[in-house]
């Protein structure tokens, strides 16, 4: 449960919330009788896709295709679709007797849904006669419910166990959490991060997990040293919390009188909508308070303390920061632009309040202030995985770093070298590596292509967000690579995240070109545990979560937890062993000096394949 101070502003809030469902909505779930049935008619809009129609009106894909037998060829914007509103439409799992009705997700396999369901392979294979290992996107199958074995009553806790690892020459963390089936968190947490990285004969430890009932950690259980004993102590331990209510306070913009007055002043006939700039508050605020009911208990809640910044407005913020209840907070999310974000933190700090930036802020706001948290990257956080990338999967190939003059972005290129060759130094096998070779080219690329290989991979790495600058290299390689002298050369591009952004690049060129791209939010629907949080907010909210709304989820659910579970987030554990990944969003925290904050350090590595982005790490 969610206790929301600040009535007024609620109501007001709740009253865009409405809006901006309806709006989503509007015309879509009116329900036409067609030929003696009930229909929904939804218009197709840019970018959507069978899996988020069939989501958002809970009609399973196979049905929408029989429906409307043109979703054969693909969807066309402005293209009408008639959507059965019967209730036998209705796609959530149902019971039916002895069976569950499942709908399969995109790539789910039946190996997952069995495991799922606890259920053997042969089992659902019984109940569905004509089932294949085919399976199709939005199919329906049998469950069988006799089989499925009750959840344990008994709350299980997690023993850990270790056993050891003697490292072999050229082996990386991501070598050895693939070969024991780990996470690379995992292995950092129980070998104090790698401070000295990898070497060659040095032992380390593994994590094992198993769930037993009511076991503790024992020190002679380990050869884990005391005081990291201590620490995962304290990151397993969920006992610390004894408070049983925690008090959030959130500062966003959601432009209220503004609202007000658009609202008030749009035609009759005019689409329901909210003001523009409040969007990504009210969207971040219902995926807020939908983690928080989430994760509340009976006996430990959250008391939501929501203010309205109005954007920039330095006066409001400053009335916001007099108020008596704020300096009882644990914590503070907001505000969103920098100039009144800085004001917070120093409040933040004076009082001992945890204080989290959730948009892209500069490093400046961590200096000498230990309350801050920043959830995006900057680019330079990103430099650790792009070395990562480069030393598991392209360290023998023809490594090259382009330098653009103009650009900015061109200051990573150092630290992601120094990076690159600090791992080369600890595998105590240099000649396994290539160097990286940098390159100054403004618009001469066949200068680049001069230092090509034709047996190689040759992996560029343009840090450069200047969107003619990049079109023209994806224009010049795309080009080359077709004619005859360079039908044998490989070339993979590493760049940056706002590349997504460059609408004149066409797709064919990412895949054509391998395209890797470091970036702060991904969305895995096929994930099983991201695909349920979608189906219950949608189930509560009646409209698909868009990304701003997932990272409002995953930053309550990350800090949320921290509380309930450690009572506090000022704590080592918080940045030294709890990483966490979110459903758009992955947690990392470092601090980034003796008195600094704290960056998160983690993002998401994307490659093209198949014309589809594919996480990597």
């Amino acid at each position: 449960m969610v206790y929301i101070k600040n009535r007024t502003i609620l109501f007001s809030i709740m009253l865009l919330l409405t809006i901006r469902v309806f709006a989503q909505q509007a015309d879509s779930l009116e329900i036409h009788n067609i030929n003696g049935k009930p229909y929904y008619i939804h218009i197709v809009e840019k970018s959507e896709s069978l899996y988020a129609i069939s989501k958002k009106y809970n009609v399973p894909i196979d049905v929408i295709k029989r429906e409307n037998p043109s979703t054969l060829d693909g969807l066309s914007i402005g293209e009408k679709l008639f959507l059965p509103a019967k209730k036998e439409a209705e796609t959530e799992n149902t019971f039916n007797g002895n069976v569950i009705k499942h709908e399969v997700l995109p790539q789910q396999t039946l190996y997952a849904i069995s495991k799922i369901y606890n259920v053997k392979i042969k089992e659902i294979m019984a109940v569905n006669p004509d089932l294949t290992e085919n399976l199709s996107e939005g199919q329906l199958i049998n469950i069988p419910v006799k089989q499925i074995k009750s959840e344990q009553k008994e709350e299980e806790k997690i023993a850990l166990t270790w056993k050891e690892h003697v490292v072999k020459k050229g082996e990386t963390v991501y070598g050895i959490s693939k070969l024991y089936k780990v996470s690379m968190d995992s292995l950092s947490l129980v070998n104090k991060g790698f401070p000295q990285g990898l070497k060659e004969g040095e032992k380390i430890f593994i994590p094992i997990k198993q769930n037993k009932t009511n076991h503790t950690l024992n020190r002679k259980d380990t050869l884990i040293s005391s005081e990291l004993l201590s620490v995962l102590e304290q990151a397993f331990d969920t006992s610390k919390s004894s408070k049983s209510v925690y008090k959030i306070g959130l500062m966003l913009p959601f432009y209220v009188r503004d609202n007000q007055h658009f609202i008030e002043n749009r035609g009759a006939l005019e689409k329901a909508k909210i003001y523009p700039k409040s969007i990504f508050a009210v969207e971040f605020y219902n995926g807020f308070l939908f983690a928080l009911n989430s994760i509340s208990t009976e006996d430990r809640k959250f008391e939501l303390y929501v203010y309205d910044t109005n954007g920039q407005d330095s006066i409001r913020v400053a009335s916001i920061l007099e108020k008596p209840e704020l300096k009882s907070l644990d914590l503070i999310v907001g505000p969103l632009y920098q100039s009144n974000f800085e004001v917070t933190a120093k409040f933040a700090n004076a009082n001992q309040i945890p204080i989290v930036s959730p948009v892209r802020q500069v490093n400046k706001v961590l200096l000498g202030n230990q309350m801050v948290y920043k959830v995006i990257p900057s680019q330079t956080g990103m430099i650790d995985q792009l070395a990562t990338l480069l030393v598991d999967s392209f360290k023998t190939q023809n490594l090259v770093a382009l330098v653009h003059n103009a650009s900015p972005e061109k200051s990573l290129i150092e630290p992601l070298v120094k990076a690159y060759k600090e791992r080369i130094l600890l595998s105590d096998d240099t000649l396994m590596y290539a160097a990286i070779k940098v390159l100054k080219i403004d618009r001469n690329f066949s200068e680049l292509a001069s230092k090509f290989s034709a047996t190689k991979n040759n992996v560029v790495f343009v840090p450069s967000i200047n969107q003619s600058y990049i079109t023209d290299l994806f224009n010049y390689l795309v080009t080359n690579l077709s004619k005859r002298d360079y039908k044998d050369y490989q070339v993979t591009l590493i760049g940056l995240e706002e590349w997504l952004n460059f609408e004149n690049i066409e797709l064919t060129s990412f895949e054509m070109l391998h395209v890797y791209l470091p970036v702060n939010n991904f969305v895995n629907e096929k994930d099983s545990i991201t695909a349920t949080v979608i189906k219950g907010y949608i189930a509560e909210n009646e409209t698909y979560p868009s990304k701003t709304t997932l990272l409002g989820y995953d930053i309550a659910t990350y800090f949320g937890t921290a509380l309930l579970n450690y009572g506090t987030i000022k704590h080592p554990a918080i940045y030294s062993s709890y990483k966490r990944s979110g459903t758009s969003t992955q947690f990392n925290f470092h601090k980034t000096g003796i008195e600094s904050g704290y960056e998160n350090k983690s993002c998401y590595i994307m490659n093209f394949r198949n014309f589809e982005l594919v996480r990597v790490y």
